[in-house]
């Protein structure tokens, strides 16, 4: 018999998780974590020495202040801010104010002024690594607006020398910042895409573009205006948004187009007057509850068009989602690597029976699968960005501009990368809910406390990024039917042995003969038993292929350090307590 069994009752039970507390809420998301340090510095090679210095300070705020601003922000009475919008001011203008809660206004202001998106400030690693830092604490109202305005700079940067002056000035308000009261300041992007009949079937998209001579009541003439409803906006509060649109009375009017379409014109945000558009109604989310999402209609907005209007379906799809799906690997590697770590040192903690929850077999078990889960997400998320960056962030728009690349190796080496970036969103937006869940269940019945911890709001943002930017099936449609339409150039075996080059190839040919015999038929789109069998395998087939990619990133890290151990974390933050005091 345990001695804790062995004790008479006692009414007065001392028990505390303040030991727990303490580890928790000293640990530096960087700084006390080898594991994101050793990944840092395997990639940013030479900047490795300045890159660390900016996340150490960074990390102060990330760990501790911004923390802090994310869980209060989640709070219900804050959240509950995100769904009130006031329609018109006591002297009946139409204002469509958002109500938000004053936590996360800080915290938005204070991320985006860190001008991660400024070449000035940030080379492509620093910005990365920095975004993987932030990702630490959740979306928190912040992470989609870093993602949508990443989307809006590619996209305007690729026809920047032919953008109107008007959209210029956009791109620089978001990128390089202005000069307002003396500080520099940085706007939001945002892309409302997704109309009522559904977001991944952008084609179907009804909502008018129309090139307008006549001077309009804002005193503007000669522009293109947008007329219709977009049906699900996110990040409503930024001051710019990708909008597509066909555009009217042109050859390519029943093709998409793509737009920057300003908030507020000049002048006319602190009078509260938005761009001939009312924001019609706030969506109440399952998840990012903290993020403003809404109906809006347009009414002839002013708007600005970036690069030929009949190539706007390629370029949201290639540049604008592609990089939102991205992030979506971002925010799972960041955000899990925290709620692995928590949940790890909790059981540590926890004691059941006499001993640590930690040293159950299950348990031993389910924490070692949690660390692997998400240091193989970390490792593909790292070496997909470096990829990333052979290409400057930018991504082929359509597989028709793909095909027209002469030189075989690369088109090949940029198809990939099209196709693992489709890959790693569907199965880390599928994996990240199971994997916190799991965490979860580390903590019992603590572990569905909002006020006890933060994974129930990790739980809620990683579903909504599992339908975020295509869900699972549209996207494994889309890989599918682009092998089709590669097959004479890029066989789809060879596609796997390319991406998994350097695993043990008893591992690799199945998963190349499985593939090529999966890509090799002819549609997912028949209602019939060999499709269905075929469209089961394909799911399957799909997270095994980029489980071992993620294998094989981590395999390439040679990682070999020593996990969390919650005694000497508890020692350790101590004697720095005591330092710093």
């Amino acid at each position: 018999m345990c001695a804790q069994m062995a004790k008479e009752g006692d009414r007065n039970n001392k028990y505390s998780f303040d030991d727990y507390l303490f580890v928790r809420d000293n640990f530096n998301c960087y700084e006390d974590d080898d594991f994101f340090q050793f990944l840092v510095k395997k990639y940013t090679g030479n900047e490795f020495e300045k890159i660390d210095r900016e996340l150490r300070e960074l990390s102060q705020k990330v760990s501790f202040k911004f923390k802090y601003l994310a869980e209060e922000a989640n709070k219900l009475e804050n959240r509950i801010k995100c769904t009130l919008i006031q329609h018109y001011d006591a002297h009946n203008h139409r204002v469509d104010r958002l109500k938000r809660c004053m936590e996360t206004e800080i915290l938005e202001r204070e991320i985006f002024n860190l001008g991660i998106f400024d070449p000035k400030k940030n080379s492509p690693w620093s910005r990365f690594v920095k975004i993987f830092l932030l990702a630490q604490n959740g979306e928190a109202g912040v992470m989609c607006p870093i993602a949508c305005t990443h989307g809006m700079i590619r996209l305007m940067e690729k026809y920047e020398d032919t953008l109107k002056d008007e959209a210029k000035k956009i791109l620089a308000h978001m990128r390089d910042g202005i000069i307002n009261n003396g500080e520099r300041e940085y706007a939001l992007g945002s892309q409302f895409i997704t109309e009522i009949q559904g977001g991944s079937d952008v084609p179907s998209n009804l909502v008018e573009a129309v090139f307008e001579e006549a001077e309009g009541p804002d005193g503007i003439s000669n522009c293109w205006r947008i007329y219709g409803k977009k049906f699900f906006c996110s990040a409503t509060q930024a001051d710019y948004a990708i909008v597509s649109a066909k555009p009217k009375g042109t050859p390519s009017s029943t093709r998409i187009a793509v737009f920057a379409v300003p908030a507020w014109l000049p002048g006319n945000k602190e009078r509260e007057i938005r761009n001939s558009y009312t924001i019609d109604r706030l969506k109440q989310k399952l998840g990012t509850a903290e993020l403003p999402t809404a109906e809006i209609t347009y009414n002839g907005a002013v708007a600005y068009p970036i690069g030929p209007l009949e190539k706007g379906l390629a370029n949201i799809v290639g540049i604008v989602l592609s990089m939102s799906r991205v992030h979506v690997g971002f925010q799972a590697a960041g955000g899990g690597l925290r709620a692995a770590r928590e949940a790890n040192l909790y059981a540590q903690f926890r004691e059941a029976f006499g001993i640590p929850t930690s040293l159950f077999p299950l348990m031993i078990n389910q924490i070692n699968r949690l660390d692997h889960g998400v240091k193989r997400t970390a490792a593909a998320a790292f070496k997909i960005y470096k990829e990333f960056l052979h290409f400057d962030e930018q991504l082929t728009a359509g597989l028709k501009n793909l095909q027209e690349i002469e030189d075989l190796v690369e088109r090949r080496r940029r198809y990939r990368l099209r196709e693992i970036i489709m890959l790693q969103k569907i199965v880390v937006a599928y994996e990240a809910p199971e994997m916190i869940r799991l965490a979860i269940s580390f903590f019992g019945g603590h572990g569905i406390m909002e006020d006890f911890l933060s994974l129930p709001r990790f739980q809620r943002d990683a579903m909504i990024n599992e339908l975020w930017e295509g869900p699972r099936n549209v996207l494994l449609t889309q890989i599918h039917r682009d092998f089709q339409r590669v097959k004479n150039w890029y066989p789809a075996e060879e596609f796997v042995r390319d991406i998994l080059e350097g695993m043990d190839p008893d591992l690799v040919e199945p998963l190349a003969a499985e593939f090529h015999r999966i890509m090799s038929h002819e549609t997912l789109l028949k209602n019939d038993e060999q499709t269905l069998a075929i469209c089961r395998d394909w799911e399957i087939l799909s997270t095994k292929i980029f489980n071992a990619y993620q294998d094989q990133a981590l395999a390439e890290l040679n990682y070999q350090g020593k996990p969390l151990r919650f005694t000497q974390l508890l020692r350790k933050f101590k004697k720095r307590v005591e330092n710093e005091n």
